[in-house]
């Protein structure tokens, strides 16, 4: 994309996403510290009403009460429900794009790939729960084609699906390393965002772990 940033090499969010993320309060100005922490009480009360109703169901109105504020004041700081959950899913993503990487890349590949490639499952399994309610929109907003969601999506798992693509070249396999990179991530990804339903059915979730994790195994090391 030609307004994608470049963030340690690697693409990052576009300069117009950027900008939506801006601490600025509606009139321009920044925020002192009680203006940062009334807009962090807003942030934290989206994240709260995201895990009790769907994101097309968002209202400003239930943001700030649950805030303990006014829909007056949540607009001094966001012009709608959505911007401000687009903040909270930068904020995941900035904070998760390293430590999905290192997720991968912090791993004994070559003494113990069985263990190896079962923590990798384990934590994103794990970290895909912690934070379903963002990741969810995450999902929907991409696959219904808004490019600041999809873009923050794949910034957050950015840094794990390189990480793959070097240690599958690394371990010589005989797989495509760019394609087995992207195909796994895509399944740590749908398996982690179906793995209630999958439990409800039956597949024990130590089950879950040890049958993604053989697969992730062979594509690394074969």
């Amino acid at each position: 994309m030609s307004d994608e940033r470049t963030i340690g090499g690697e693409p990052g969010p576009s300069d117009e996403l950027a900008a939506e993320l801006d601490e600025r309060a509606a009139d321009g100005r920044m925020p002192g510290r009680r203006g940062l922490a009334t807009r962090q009480r807003l942030l934290d009360a989206t994240a709260e009403q995201l895990e009790s109703c769907g994101y097309r169901d968002l209202k400003v109105i239930d943001i700030a009460r649950a805030a303990g504020t006014s829909p007056a004041t949540f607009y001094q700081y966001f012009p709608d429900a959505e911007s401000a959950v687009l903040v909270q899913a930068a904020v995941l993503t900035e904070a998760w794009h390293d430590q999905l990487q290192f997720l991968i890349t912090g791993r004994d590949w070559s003494g113990d790939p069985d263990a190896a490639a079962q923590e990798v499952v384990d934590g994103f399994l794990t970290f895909w729960t912690d934070h379903r309610a963002i990741l969810k929109v995450l999902d929907l907003a991409s696959m219904e084609g808004d490019f600041r969601f999809r873009d923050l999506r794949t910034w957050l798992l950015n840094g794990a699906t390189n990480a793959l693509v070097d240690l599958v070249a690394a371990h010589d396999s005989d797989m495509d390393p760019k394609a087995t990179a992207g195909v796994v991530i895509a399944m740590l990804a749908h398996v982690a965002n179906h793995r209630p339903g999958l439990e409800r059915w039956g597949a024990d979730h130590d089950a879950l772990v040890v049958t993604v994790a053989g697969i992730l195994r062979h594509a690394i090391v074969g």
